[in-house]
C-alpha cells in the first residue's frame, strides 16, 4: 500500500468544510491554552532542566495548548554524571510538556538518580506518525543524541493516551524498517493508550450518538473531524489507512503492525474500571481502551514475546487534583516503572 501523503488536498470533503475544520482546530488551540505552567521539580532537579528549541515551525498544529505559538521544542532533565540511557515521555492530547513533567515528578527524579536522561517532546495533537510528526521527532532525537551523547542502544519510550500511541507506533516503525527512525527503543510502554484506530473511530461515533459526557463528546467530535479530513473518511470508506497507522489491528493477521513488537519489551498500563465507565461515560467494554490493549498483549504473547505485559492497575487512576479517573498518568506506578525501564536497558 502506498504511504499516506499528509500534504495532499483534503479528500472527500469540500474545501469550505476543510477551512471550517481548520478554523475549529485553531479555536481549539486557543480554548485549551494552558498558559505558563510552573514545573514542580525541586532543587537540584529543577536546575538540571533544559528547554531546547527545534528549528521546525509548527504549521500543522502537532502541538497545542500554547495559543498561536509556532515553536516546537523539547524539555530534558539532564543527569549530572555520565548518561546511562534515555527515557522519552510523550504527552497525551492537548497536555503541554510542563504538565507532563508535573504528572511524572517521582519518575523524573528516579530517572535522574539512575543517570537516565528524560526527554519530553512538544507533540500532543497529531493524528498519527505521518511525515510531519516523524520529521519533528527524528530531528529532535538527532539533536538529543548529539547534544547529550546518549547510548543509542539504551532508549525506552513511554506515554499516556495519544502519547502511548506515539511511543508504540514509533517503536513499531523502528523494528519494521530502522531507516525510518533515529532511535530503536529497547522497551516501550503505554499508559492507557487506544491501539486499534478502527475501534477508536466507531467508539467516538458512539460517544457522539450517546451524547452523555461533555468531555467525551467534545474529544470525539474533534477526532472524528480529524479522521474524516486527514484519512479521507471512516474505516468503512478507507480501511487500509486505519490499518496502516494503527498500533494493533484486530482484523489483521498477527495484529497488523503489532507484529513488529515481537522482540521488544512492551508494557501496557490500564485501569479497566468498568463501573466508572458505565456510571460516568455510559460506555461498556467495547468502548474502553482495555479491549485493544489486552488483545494486543495476548497476540504478542502468542507470537512468542515473553516480555509483553498487561499491567492491570484497577482503581489506581487519579488526576493531579485528586479526582478519580481511570484514564490517568497515575496508573503507571513510578518505582515499579523505573525498575522495568532499568531492566530493559541492561
Amino acid at each position: 500500500m502506498e504511504s499516506f501523503d499528509y500534504y495532499q488536498s483534503p479528500p472527500i470533503i469540500s474545501y469550505m468544510k476543510y477551512f471550517k475544520t481548520l478554523l475549529f482546530c485553531l479555536f481549539t488551540s486557543f480554548l485549551i491554552a494552558q498558559g505558563n505552567v510552573e514545573i514542580n521539580l525541586e532543587k537540584p532537579y529543577f536546575d538540571q532542566l533544559e528547554k531546547i528549541d527545534i528549528p521546525i515551525e509548527d504549521k500543522r498544529l502537532i502541538y497545542i495548548g500554547d495559543g498561536m505559538a509556532k515553536e516546537l521544542f523539547y524539555y530534558s532533565l539532564v543527569p549530572k554524571d555520565s548518561i546511562e540511557g534515555m527515557l522519552v515521555l510523550f504527552p497525551p492530547t492537548g497536555q503541554n510538556v510542563e504538565t507532563v513533567l508535573n504528572h511524572n515528578i517521582q519518575l523524573a527524579k528516579l530517572a535522574y538518580d539512575h543517570r537516565i536522561l528524560l526527554i519530553v517532546p512538544s507533540i500532543n495533537f497529531n493524528l498519527c506518525l505521518d511525515e510531519n510528526a516523524m520529521t519533528f521527532l527524528n530531528t529532535t532525537f538527532k539533536e538529543v543524541l548529539e547534544r547529550y551523547e546518549v547510548p543509542k542502544d539504551k532508549v525506552v519510550m513511554g506515554g499516556f493516551s495519544l502519547g502511548g500511541m506515539n511511543a508504540i507506533r514509533y517503536t513499531e516503525l523502528a523494528y519494521e524498517n530502522s531507516i525510518q527512525t533515529l532511535i530503536k527503543p529497547v522497551g516501550v510502554y503505554g499508559v492507557d493508550p487506544p491501539l486499534d484506530l478502527t475501534r477508536l473511530y466507531y467508539s467516538f461515533e458512539r460517544a457522539i450518538r450517546i451524547n452523555f459526557a461533555k468531555p467525551a463528546v467534545q474529544e470525539a467530535e474533534v477526532y472524528i473531524g480529524k479522521y474524516n479530513r486527514e484519512f479521507g473518511g471512516s474505516p468503512e470508506e478507507n480501511p487500509e489507512i486505519y490499518i496502516q497507522h494503527s498500533m494493533y489491528s484486530k482484523s489483521e493477521e498477527n495484529g497488523g503492525n503489532a507484529k513488529y513488537l515481537v522482540d521488544v519489551a512492551v508494557r501496557i498500563y490500564s485501569d479497566p474500571d468498568i463501573d466508572w465507565h458505565l456510571k460516568y461515560r455510559q460506555v461498556d467494554y467495547y468502548d474502553i481502551n482495555a479491549l485493544d490493549q489486552t488483545a494486543m498483549i495476548n497476540q504478542l504473547q502468542i507470537l512468542g514475546n515473553e516480555k509483553a505485559e498487561y499491567i492491570n492497575a484497577l482503581g489506581k487512576g487519579y488526576r493531579l487534583d485528586g479526582r478519580r479517573h481511570p484514564h490517568s498518568w497515575s496508573i503507571a506506578e513510578p518505582v515499579d516503572c523505573i525498575n522495568w525501564i532499568l531492566d530493559c536497558m541492561k
